[in-house]
């Protein structure tokens, strides 16, 4: 297999069109290596599709003149604002995005980029199966992010008004909040959630769910379960268990490595999971900031890059240094 250090010029080449036919061959092997590299590939083409579209997004003012650069009276330049269509957050994104290649949703050019997604697959992919080595991260088209195990086997099940998949092993999911209930079937019940997160394995017969936030319903042939963060629901031999309080989610979603991924989450939970995978304290030094949510996944990304993506998504100035992230409000006049 081509070492990903090693092929990233050649994806880019290829996204571009610039490749050579040797380096398209290349490529195509790599994609076809293992179900997480097409996935990356597709998510790659689609970064560099919204890239294009850019210019069309964007209404830029003609070029300010000098003079209007600098206020009167003063020896600092001016800000001037652009007539633009999305806030400074969304816009902020676009070069983030660019830079860390993660999706983020939430701002307001995102949103209006994507439109409202059809009913259907996973960037085009029916079923994603994990070998004994492997997991695979990816969205689905609503906006729904699942970090799937190995040994694992997802299906996507099309429907126009319907959000389900199949699951056959285990899988971390950050379900996107759609008004409509998001279904997981397994063979020894159903899962069904309207927005939350959670981790969850099923066997056979054997079925266990972990809420890390909101709730969800667990139903079996018999039984209909309500759960909320912090509880785990099993089912044994396709029969539903007691309900249990578990004293530490995170051990449950350890295997994730380093993965997060937020579904309108405040920032005050978001701050303790990225303390959980990158040993770091997060400071949030506003009461107000802490509550501010936000909707965004990594894979395999450093603390600097997912922390200068959090600050842009609500909008605050961040800084690290000796372990410790501190994330303040917005000065006034919006620097960082």
């Amino acid at each position: 297999m081509t070492p990903a250090r090693a092929i990233d010029p050649l994806l880019a080449r290829s996204l571009k069109g610039e490749a050579l036919p040797e380096e398209e061959a290349m490529v195509r092997e790599w994609r076809r290596t293992a179900p997480e590299n097409e996935i990356e590939y597709r998510q790659l083409a689609r970064l560099v599709e919204w890239a294009a579209r850019v210019p069309e997004l964007i209404e830029v003012p003609p070029r300010p003149s000098a003079a209007e650069l600098i206020a009167p009276g003063r020896l600092g330049p001016r800000v001037i604002p652009l007539r633009r269509r999305f806030s400074k957050v969304g816009m902020a994104w676009v070069t983030a995005a660019a830079a860390a290649i993660v999706l983020v949703v939430g701002t307001s050019f995102y949103s209006q980029v994507r439109g409202r997604p059809s009913a259907g697959s996973v960037l085009g992919i029916r079923e994603i199966a994990t070998a004994k080595t492997e997991a695979a991260t990816f969205e689905l088209e609503d906006g729904t992010v699942i970090r799937l195990a190995s040994s694992s086997r997802l299906q996507v099940l099309a429907g126009r008004s319907r959000r389900e998949v199949a699951l056959e092993g285990r899988a971390f999911f950050a379900v996107a909040h759609d008004g409509t209930p998001f279904v997981i079937r397994t063979a020894a019940g159903e899962v069904a959630v309207l927005g939350t997160r959670l981790d969850l394995e099923a066997r056979g017969r054997d079925l266990r769910v972990v809420v890390v936030e909101g709730h969800v319903a667990l139903s079996t042939a018999r039984q209909r379960t309500q759960l909320r963060a912090g509880e785990m629901g099993r089912v044994l031999n396709g029969a539903a268990v007691p309900v249990v309080k578990v004293p530490d989610v995170d051990s449950f979603v350890e295997w994730t490595g380093n993965f997060l991924a937020f579904q309108s989450t405040p920032l005050h939970d978001a701050a303790r999971e990225i303390e959980r995978v990158y040993g770091a304290r997060v400071d949030i030094q506003d009461d107000d900031l802490a509550h501010r949510v936000i909707t965004a996944w990594f894979r395999d990304k450093s603390l600097a890059e997912v922390v200068d993506v959090v600050c842009l998504a609500v909008a605050a100035r961040c800084s690290i240094e000796s372990g410790v992230v501190r994330i303040l409000p917005e000065a006034h006049g919006g620097g960082r």
